[in-house]
């Protein structure tokens, strides 16, 4: 017996420390550009407003047992006095106004922190977590443009594993009786931000914390090898830049590269075009995974809405039939009443 619970157990602990498909340990998100804060804490606080966005992400549908991803997350700066100062204007030429020697050559303000939180849960197969995390970020001028914010995010996940969807060769194995077992591990996220009104530069890890998942608690007493899965750190680097086109529209490239052990670098790129700070559309390819259309609108200074489609490249497609992801944002106590957000965008 003990012997068929190590290879169980090493199956599973290789599902859980791979995830379905690689990079998959974290939730993927195809609109990563409007919630940077899912994966870097350095974000909060960067808006004038209460930044509250909620997602919905069913990967691969149709393919039984995909992710299915819901979030909450929201954050906010404290002590922050320069409001807006950071966002370019443009003319009705597509020119910056107010930039004078005299604006370039002032002082940095003062620093001020943000704050915030996020609630996740990410589905996949038997496989589910549920996490809650608390972040907390500086924000330091480094001149009166330009910024760097450093924060970090501490919380918790509950990784369960549920027998009930396994398909067991025996059905009065000891396996089918388990139903679900669960174990809680601590979550540690840093990051750093570089951010002008023109740019963004932001690198972060997640997962730095308890590498390994032990159900062992939930387990037949006296089996001596553990449920275990195996928890890997995974970086990113993320960019973006901000061009005026013409009177009325911006053009916003970006990028996502995600890396972790023992799986090679990925990357997302992107490039949205943005019309009169109300509408945006824009496509992104993720390396050797999916082409993804995405639009969104700006229905107002309180709510925004946004939905992307990935187009699947991977071998997958032939089970799958894309993926869907919506969010929709809140932008509360938005005092200049700013249509979209103006420092990371």
């Amino acid at each position: 017996m003990g012997n068929r619970y190590r290879f169980v157990g090493i199956l599973l602990g290789g599902w859980l420390g791979l995830g379905v498909a690689p990079a998959q340990q974290r939730a993927q998100y195809s609109q990563y550009m409007l919630n940077g804060y899912l994966l870097n804490p350095a974000l909060g606080g960067t808006e004038d407003f209460v930044d509250v966005k909620t997602g919905y992400r069913n990967q691969w549908t149709g393919f039984e047992g995909a992710p299915v991803t819901f979030y909450l997350s929201g954050h906010l700066a404290l002590g922050k006095s320069d409001r807006s100062s950071t966002a370019p204007v443009y003319d009705r030429y597509g020119r910056e106004r107010n930039q004078s020697p005299i604006f370039d050559n002032q002082p940095a303000g003062p620093g001020h922190h943000g704050i915030g939180g996020m609630l996740l849960s990410d589905r996949t197969g038997p496989t589910s977590r549920t996490s809650f995390n608390l972040s907390y970020a500086w924000h330091q001028p480094l001149t009166n443009q330009l910024k760097l914010s450093v924060g970090a995010a501490g919380g918790f996940t509950q990784h369960t594993l549920d027998f009930d969807q396994l398909r067991l060769a025996n059905p009065q194995d000891v396996l089918a009786q388990q139903g679900k077992i669960n174990a809680i591990t601590p979550d540690l996220h840093v990051g750093a931000l570089l951010y002008s009104r023109r740019w963004y530069l932001g690198a972060s890890a997640q997962q730095l914390l308890f590498r390994k998942i032990n159900y062992a608690e939930t387990l037949p007493s006296g089996d001596q090898y553990a449920f275990l899965g195996q928890l890997s750190t995974h970086y990113f680097l993320t960019g973006g830049l901000r061009f005026p086109v013409g009177l009325d529209w911006t053009f916003v490239p970006s990028a996502l590269v995600k890396w972790t052990s023992p799986v090679p670098v990925s990357f997302d790129v992107n490039g949205r075009f943005l019309y009169q700070d109300r509408f945006w559309m824009g496509i992104s390819y993720r390396h050797r995974d999916a082409v993804v259309g995405l639009m969104g609108f700006y229905l107002n200074p309180l709510l925004n809405l946004s939905y992307s489609y990935d187009f699947t490249l991977s071998d997958l497609r032939v089970a799958s039939r894309g993926t869907h992801e919506i969010v929709l944002g809140i932008q509360l106590r938005n005092r200049q009443r700013l249509l979209c957000p103006r420092n990371v965008f």
